[in-house]
Protein backbone atom coordinates (compact mmCIF):
# COMPACT_ATOMS: atom_id res chain seq x y z
CA UNK A 1 0.00 0.00 0.00
CA UNK A 2 1.16 3.55 -0.74
CA UNK A 3 -0.42 6.77 0.52
CA UNK A 4 0.65 10.37 -0.01
CA UNK A 5 -0.53 13.35 2.07
CA UNK A 6 0.46 16.78 3.30
CA UNK A 7 -0.45 16.73 7.03
CA UNK A 8 1.33 20.05 7.77
CA UNK A 9 2.47 23.05 5.74
CA UNK A 10 6.11 21.98 5.99
CA UNK A 11 5.62 18.19 5.72
CA UNK A 12 4.88 15.73 2.93
CA UNK A 13 4.15 12.19 4.09
CA UNK A 14 4.79 9.04 2.02
CA UNK A 15 3.41 5.90 3.71
CA UNK A 16 4.47 2.48 2.40
CA UNK A 17 3.22 -0.77 3.84
CA UNK A 18 3.59 -4.32 2.59
CA UNK A 19 3.81 -5.35 -1.04
CA UNK A 20 3.24 -2.57 -3.56
CA UNK A 21 0.64 -3.13 -6.29
CA UNK A 22 0.92 -1.64 -9.78
CA UNK A 23 -1.57 1.05 -8.67
CA UNK A 24 0.60 1.78 -5.60
CA UNK A 25 3.65 2.14 -7.83
CA UNK A 26 1.79 4.54 -10.13
CA UNK A 27 0.61 6.57 -7.10
CA UNK A 28 4.20 6.74 -5.81
CA UNK A 29 5.49 8.04 -9.15
CA UNK A 30 2.64 10.61 -9.31
CA UNK A 31 3.51 11.72 -5.77
CA UNK A 32 7.15 12.24 -6.76
CA UNK A 33 6.07 14.35 -9.75
CA UNK A 34 3.63 16.33 -7.58
CA UNK A 35 6.43 16.99 -5.12
CA UNK A 36 8.78 18.39 -7.76
CA UNK A 37 6.00 20.29 -9.55
CA UNK A 38 4.95 22.18 -6.38
CA UNK A 39 8.11 24.27 -6.62
CA UNK A 40 7.54 25.30 -10.26
CA UNK A 41 3.78 25.72 -10.60
CA UNK A 42 3.12 28.31 -7.90
CA UNK A 43 3.35 32.05 -8.47
CA UNK A 44 4.12 32.38 -4.75
CA UNK A 45 7.56 31.14 -3.69
CA UNK A 46 7.20 27.71 -2.08
CA UNK A 47 9.34 26.87 0.91
CA UNK A 48 11.00 23.47 0.81
CA UNK A 49 9.30 20.78 2.89
CA UNK A 50 10.47 17.82 4.95
CA UNK A 51 9.62 14.46 3.41
CA UNK A 52 8.60 11.88 6.02
CA UNK A 53 8.62 8.31 4.71
CA UNK A 54 7.06 5.52 6.75
CA UNK A 55 8.02 1.98 5.89
CA UNK A 56 6.07 -0.87 7.46
CA UNK A 57 7.30 -4.31 6.54
CA UNK A 58 8.90 -5.10 3.21
CA UNK A 59 7.61 -2.47 0.77
CA UNK A 60 8.74 -4.16 -2.43
CA UNK A 61 8.25 -2.21 -5.63
CA UNK A 62 8.19 -3.73 -9.07
CA UNK A 63 10.99 -3.19 -11.58
CA UNK A 64 9.07 -0.59 -13.60
CA UNK A 65 8.32 1.53 -10.52
CA UNK A 66 11.96 1.39 -9.39
CA UNK A 67 13.06 2.34 -12.92
CA UNK A 68 10.66 5.31 -13.06
CA UNK A 69 11.67 6.45 -9.55
CA UNK A 70 15.37 6.27 -10.51
CA UNK A 71 14.63 8.35 -13.62
CA UNK A 72 12.76 10.92 -11.49
CA UNK A 73 15.69 11.17 -9.03
CA UNK A 74 18.16 11.53 -11.89
CA UNK A 75 16.02 14.25 -13.52
CA UNK A 76 15.52 16.14 -10.24
CA UNK A 77 18.75 15.49 -8.36
CA UNK A 78 20.20 18.96 -8.98
CA UNK A 79 17.03 20.70 -7.80
CA UNK A 80 15.92 18.51 -4.87
CA UNK A 81 16.84 21.23 -2.38
CA UNK A 82 14.45 23.64 -4.12
CA UNK A 83 11.43 21.66 -2.89
CA UNK A 84 12.85 19.48 -0.08
CA UNK A 85 14.89 20.64 2.90
CA UNK A 86 15.28 17.19 4.43
CA UNK A 87 13.92 13.68 4.78
CA UNK A 88 13.04 11.43 7.70
CA UNK A 89 12.58 7.68 7.38
CA UNK A 90 10.30 6.14 10.02
CA UNK A 91 10.77 2.46 10.84
CA UNK A 92 9.33 1.55 14.23
CA UNK A 93 10.74 -1.98 14.39
CA UNK A 94 14.26 -1.19 13.22
CA UNK A 95 17.15 -2.98 14.92
CA UNK A 96 19.97 -1.31 16.83
CA UNK A 97 22.32 0.52 14.52
CA UNK A 98 19.68 0.90 11.82
CA UNK A 99 19.50 4.70 12.19
CA UNK A 100 23.20 4.99 11.42
CA UNK A 101 22.76 2.65 8.47
CA UNK A 102 19.91 4.79 7.03
CA UNK A 103 21.71 8.07 7.64
CA UNK A 104 24.91 6.80 5.98
CA UNK A 105 23.34 4.79 3.14
CA UNK A 106 24.15 5.35 -0.54
CA UNK A 107 20.70 6.93 -0.90
CA UNK A 108 21.50 9.41 1.90
CA UNK A 109 24.88 10.21 0.35
CA UNK A 110 23.31 11.33 -2.92
CA UNK A 111 20.88 13.73 -1.23
CA UNK A 112 21.79 17.43 -0.92
CA UNK A 113 20.31 17.51 2.61
CA UNK A 114 20.16 15.42 5.77
CA UNK A 115 18.30 12.10 5.88
CA UNK A 116 17.38 11.19 9.44
CA UNK A 117 15.77 8.15 11.07
CA UNK A 118 12.86 8.17 13.53
CA UNK A 119 11.36 5.32 15.52
CA UNK A 120 7.81 6.71 15.35
CA UNK A 121 5.67 9.03 13.28
CA UNK A 122 5.26 11.27 16.34
CA UNK A 123 9.05 11.56 16.67
CA UNK A 124 9.32 12.38 12.96
CA UNK A 125 6.76 15.19 13.25
CA UNK A 126 8.68 16.72 16.17
CA UNK A 127 11.89 16.52 14.13
CA UNK A 128 10.16 18.12 11.11
CA UNK A 129 8.71 20.88 13.28
CA UNK A 130 12.25 21.84 14.33
CA UNK A 131 13.85 21.35 10.91
CA UNK A 132 15.58 24.40 9.39
CA UNK A 133 13.81 25.79 6.31
CA UNK A 134 16.98 25.79 4.24
CA UNK A 135 18.40 22.35 3.53
CA UNK A 136 20.05 21.03 6.65
CA UNK A 137 23.66 20.04 6.06
CA UNK A 138 24.33 16.34 6.35
CA UNK A 139 25.93 16.67 9.79
CA UNK A 140 23.29 18.99 11.22
CA UNK A 141 21.42 18.08 14.39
Amino acid sequence: MFRYSRPAANVVLFEMSGPQSVADGAAYIRALHDLSASETTSSVPVLPVVLIMTVDGQADQDHETRKQAAAWFKQNRDRLSQFLCGAIRVEPDAHDGHAAHVENSNFAKMLPFALKHADSLEEAFVMAENWPVSPAPKGAF
